[in-house]
């Protein structure tokens, strides 16, 4: 057990210093940020903790990995959505059936509060454009 909590502070130090370099989240972060969300409103024990965390870190490598490579966002979101599957088959297996109920809440709830961060982002992005001179939109207006 020992090695293993060893194992996960080696893996989160060395996760920050490779932020350091690049602006973009390491799967490592990615995988910490969401276990830390899962653990602390679940309240799991350090077994499931550790192995909501490798979960995790097998999903956000997968995902990594598929994107560095060209593909169109139709094939990205499949591959996401193929990787959300798998990582609910493991968290079904790792989390009693109430935490995975509650995981399942939690994670509609975070869909839902991104969903509406992206409609808020088009609808700026939108009024943008309007007030633009520039856009086509601003000019037919205007006649």
């Amino acid at each position: 057990m020992k090695k293993l909590l060893f194992l996960f502070l080696f893996m989160n130090i060395s996760s920050l210093l490779i932020a350091q370099e690049k602006n973009k989240k390491t799967p490592e972060e990615k995988a910490k940020k969401k276990t830390t969300e899962i653990v602390t409103s679940l309240k799991l024990t350090k077994e499931q903790d550790a192995l909501i965390y490798s979960t995790n870190l097998k999903i956000y490598q997968s995902i990594d990995k598929y994107d560095t490579k060209e593909h169109s966002k139709k094939d990205k979101k499949k591959q996401k959505d193929i990787a959300q599957s798998l990582r609910d088959k493991e968290f079904k297996r790792i989390l009693t059936p109430a935490q995975y109920k509650q995981y399942i809440a939690l994670d509609k709830a975070d869909d839902a509060k991104k969903d509406a961060e992206k409609e808020a982002k088009k609808k700026e992005k939108k009024e943008k454009k309007k007030d633009d001179p520039k856009s086509k939109d601003a000019k037919t207006k205007k006649k």
